[in-house]
């Protein structure tokens, strides 16, 4: 009897362990921020009519919540002139609810498609909160958008980089730098994204932000050439973007 005791308690307690361990696991899983983004060309002439019809869609139907969205546009590289629409933070899970209806399906196609040309990309980028530094919530005015192309194979040495420069980051505490995660491999180069936030131009006169001496405050006199002999070594190809955010 006392041994059909002790293997009742001892399979209650596994029970509970394993629905603790599931409901932590479900909580990880759903505690992480993503964006759907979709590229957009305008047609020529009609730029200002495609914002303003985008405005007024995401007035509607995005202005809160996992589905908010908001334009912005891209002001350099080949891809200067296409505009990318950005909806969340949300989850895989948020979008099984998002906005499907007739009314918002009819909204978009009678007052947004009329303006594009052409529809580019979709993609989804997960936000990647242990490599990234956040120093406030203010939105800035510009960011300057890496999508970088590692090398197969070497997304941990990726990883080990950037946790010393979010290190630097969060010593220096007073700027951002966000890493966003591609969910879906397309064969492109787009492995993964890196953001730095800016107010005016002359922001970029700075080559390295001014992490540099942070960097090598933390590891050691010469870390930082160490450092981008490295990021040589893992990378195959950056495009480098100056985006306007919000238009």
């Amino acid at each position: 009897m006392k041994t059909s005791k002790k293997w009742f308690a001892m399979m209650l307690i596994g029970a509970f362990l394993l629905t603790s361990v599931g409901i932590a696991q479900e909580k990880e899983k759903k505690s992480y921020a993503m964006v759907e983004i979709t590229y957009m060309m305008p047609k020529i002439g009609m730029e200002k009519a495609f914002v303003n019809s985008v405005k007024e869609h995401n007035d509607l139907y995005h202005k809160e919540g996992p589905f908010q969205a908001h334009l912005d546009n891209i002001l350099t590289s080949n891809e200067a002139g296409w505009y990318v629409w950005i909806m969340g933070p949300c989850t895989f899970t948020d979008l099984d609810k998002r906005p499907d209806d007739d009314a918002h399906t009819d909204h978009w196609t009678n007052t947004v498609a009329p303006n594009v040309k052409k529809y580019g990309r979709s993609e989804y980028w997960r936000y990647n909160d242990k490599l990234s530094y956040k120093f406030n919530d203010v939105i800035p005015k510009y960011e300057n958008v890496w999508i970088v192309d590692l090398k197969r194979g070497d997304y941990y040495r990726f990883k080990a980089l950037m946790k010393k420069i979010a290190e630097a980051y969060k010593k220096k505490n007073d700027d951002s730098i966000y890493v966003y995660d591609n969910q879906f491999n397309a064969g492109d180069g787009r492995d993964v994204a890196i953001i730095w936030g800016f107010n005016s131009w002359a922001e970029l006169d700075d080559d390295d932000g001014g992490i540099k001496k942070t960097y090598e405050e933390i590891n050691g006199e010469g870390s930082w050439t160490n450092l981008l002999e490295e990021w040589e070594e893992i990378t195959e190809s950056i495009v480098s973007q100056v985006w306007k955010i919000g238009i």
